[in-house]
């Protein structure tokens, strides 16, 4: 059998579910604590890991060979948030360490993401991330949706599927609205029919995103993404995994 794929994601938000997990680092996240940043960057790393296959919500149950865990945490009286740890290379290293590269023992963790919402902050981000690849050795990846996460989401037919709404029933997003406030828009979609937007059904909408509604629009960094993770993988490091 082989073995599954461990992987942590850093992303902008406490917990994408909504409220803050209680799991110890690298403990395995079950799947309805999984957030929809969690879930799109198993579905991009998939078919990178898989010959192409494309990711299916049938895996959900079958499982796909990917298992998320849980971040590691920094030991301060202060925990800072996720959007400041991923600006500060100084606050970042220790993460990425923790997780690719420890003091004792095996790494825990296969692959380490890093996400941030292609916003104003995220020139910071990308020099934190640079700074610790270089100074550690490592290859962290980061996927940056343009111009945020809604932009992979707010698609029709998703929409339908998540809030369990008639065929053909929500209309189809705004390109250009997209392009300016993707969660506006995705909020508009949503009043059309009363649906009430969460942390819960952000999750639910990533799943049922299909593989062509993500890459639909060039600039949103879907295509990116997956350039970002296969380049990650192709890393001596992660060359020499174990099966």
């Amino acid at each position: 059998m082989k073995k599954a794929f461990r992987v942590v994601v850093l992303g902008e938000g406490k917990d994408e579910r909504g409220s803050n997990r209680t799991l110890p680092p690298f403990a395995p996240v079950p799947h309805e604590q999984q957030g929809a940043m969690e879930i799109l960057v198993r579905r991009a790393l998939y078919p990178v890991l898989n010959d192409g296959q494309s990711w299916h919500r049938g895996l959900i149950k079958q499982g796909d060979g990917i298992l998320l865990l849980q971040p590691p945490t920094l030991r301060l009286p202060r925990q800072p948030s996720m959007v400041e740890i991923l600006a500060d290379p100084n606050a970042l290293a220790p993460l990425v360490a923790a997780a690719l590269k420890p003091v004792r023992g095996p790494a825990p963790v296969d692959l380490l993401v890093a996400t941030h919402d292609a916003d104003a902050g995220a020139p910071a981000v990308i020099k934190a991330v640079l700074v610790v690849n270089t100074n550690l050795g490592t290859r962290v990846p980061l996927l940056q949706p343009a111009p945020e996460i809604q932009s992979w989401l707010a698609r029709k037919r998703a929409i339908e599927l998540a809030y369990e709404r008639e065929h053909c029933s929500v209309p189809e997003p705004d390109e250009q609205a997209l392009r300016k406030d993707a969660k506006a828009e995705l909020l508009r979609l949503l009043g059309t029919f009363g649906g009430k937007f969460n942390a819960r059904m952000q999750a639910s909408l990533a799943e049922c995103v299909s593989v062509e509604d993500l890459g639909r629009y060039d600039w949103t960094g879907w295509n990116e993404a997956s350039n970002e993770l296969k380049a990650a993988l192709a890393t001596p490091a992660l060359d020499s995994l174990e099966p």
